[in-house]
């Protein structure tokens, strides 16, 4: 074994009359665990929220749109699906029609989103129902002058399921302009629920040929919806089927759809990273410190070594060593230890939410005879009604972690540096004269 190595476990792992360093160390190496678990365990969380907020969101949007260039619109939309449904991890790809409107209900008039979709769309898009339920009527678009509407803007309106509400849509920019806008009536069919204000106050769904005829534009299509197999890889594959298309059309991705989301979501990922990142740091401080003690404390055997043939170069790679052991302790234990507390999240938090419900209820039982007391009710640390999720989602990236286990001992090593280079500088007459 090198004698670097050798003193370095030899401080690393002291005997019991150094505790004081050993102690030390154990500090140093519990801080940077520590860091490191809560950085896997935060970014987990954090990429399981953003994962499952995406997935809800774009089960009821396309990934990539394709449109007419300028305001123009698909006549050709059947054969342009077929070649499009050619490309490699291409899912579904359907036509649409939107446009803005008007909605009257007797004396009340809302603004509105009109999406016309195929009507049979449920059955060919499965994933759109994703949290999006119909709690009143059905999601029937197969018939004709049906429509479906959100909750909020049924209850903005006073709609009930079976009512028949008036549409208002302006005149085509090729129209007279004398020509007054086209009111025709239609059914509520059903009331949906998506638990985004988006939908639920502004969007009005109906089949796509009741959209076509009240926009009155024929058998075209406002644009091409497409679904691909991973989201996430959607300007790759946008790439591919505008070659597909030979660039006749515009195509946007989602992220580019709803670029102030996708940038909230990279946004609160990186600053969060940052902050935690000053976790990791402090960490490495303290291993710093910890370090020029030993420095300090080992002053006499620093001056023997270095006079019985050891290099100052030499004792610089056996404080480094001994940060790096220190920091490599530190982060195998925060990996191990962030790993298990993030995959059993959900089991942890929900273990939380019975002990405090069991404490309430306990404390009802026992004091509600002396103080009326309301019964208590089933407190949830993750309500489902305002964050729409029934489980805690944690999404664990292989990446990610290696880049924190990396960092971590990176930054501690290097922190371990100036204890290093301050041990290198001693003098050996100096030392000795102190003793």
């Amino acid at each position: 074994m090198r004698p670097e190595l050798f003193l370095s476990l030899r401080y690393f792992l002291a005997r019991k009359r150094r505790s004081s360093i050993s102690l030390v160390s154990a500090i140093s190496v519990l801080c940077v665990s520590l860091a490191v678990l809560v950085l896997i365990v935060v970014f987990s969380v954090l990429n399981g929220f953003h994962e499952d907020m995406k997935s809800k969101i774009l089960s009821k949007e396309s990934h990539i749109i394709l449109t007419a260039p300028g305001e123009g619109a698909i006549a050709d939309y059947r054969s342009l699906i077929e070649r499009i449904r050619k490309v490699p991890g291409v899912t579904l790809a359907l036509p649409q029609y939107e446009g803005q409107g008007l909605i009257r209900w007797h004396s009340s008039v809302r603004g509105v989103k009109i999406r016309g979709v195929v009507p049979d769309l449920l059955r060919r898009d499965p994933d759109f129902m994703t949290r999006f339920a119909v709690p009143q009527g059905k999601f029937d678009l197969e018939r004709r002058n049906n429509i479906v509407i959100g909750e909020v803007l049924a209850q903005l309106l006073g709609v009930r399921v079976g009512d028949r509400v008036s549409l208002f849509v302006p005149p085509r920019q090729d129209a007279d302009p004398l020509m007054i806008p086209l009111n025709i009536e239609y059914r509520v069919a059903g009331i949906f629920s998506s638990g985004f204000s988006e939908y639920d106050e502004f969007f009005v769904f109906m089949s796509l040929p009741d959209a076509q005829f009240l926009f009155g534009v024929g058998d075209v299509a406002w644009a091409v919806g497409i679904k691909v197999d991973d989201y996430n890889r959607a300007r790759e594959y946008r790439e591919q089927i505008n070659r597909a298309t030979e660039y006749t059309y515009m195509s946007m991705t989602w992220m580019q759809l709803r670029r102030n989301l996708y940038q909230a979501l990279v946004t609160e990922k990186t600053l969060i990273g940052v902050v935690l990142f000053f976790v990791i740091a402090m960490a490495a401080f303290s291993i710093a410190s910890t370090l020029i003690m030993v420095v300090m404390e080992k002053e006499r055997e620093i001056g023997i070594v270095k006079s019985i043939g050891m290099t100052p170069d030499a004792v610089m790679r056996t404080f480094l060593a001994q940060g790096f052991m220190v920091g490599l302790a530190g982060t195998v234990i925060g990996l191990l230890s962030g790993l298990l507390i993030a995959t059993s999240m959900d089991t942890i938090l929900r273990g939380i939410e019975t002990v405090v419900n069991a404490f309430g209820v306990s404390f009802h039982s026992l004091f509600n005879g002396l103080v009326d007391l309301p019964a208590p009710r089933p407190w949830k640390l993750f309500p489902e009604d305002v964050y729409y999720v029934s489980t805690f989602p944690v999404r664990i990236e292989a990446m990610e972690v290696f880049a924190i286990c990396l960092g971590s001992v990176l930054l501690t090593t290097l922190c371990s540096l100036i204890p290093a280079r301050q041990a290198a500088r001693l003098k050996v007459t100096e030392v000795l004269h102190k003793e």
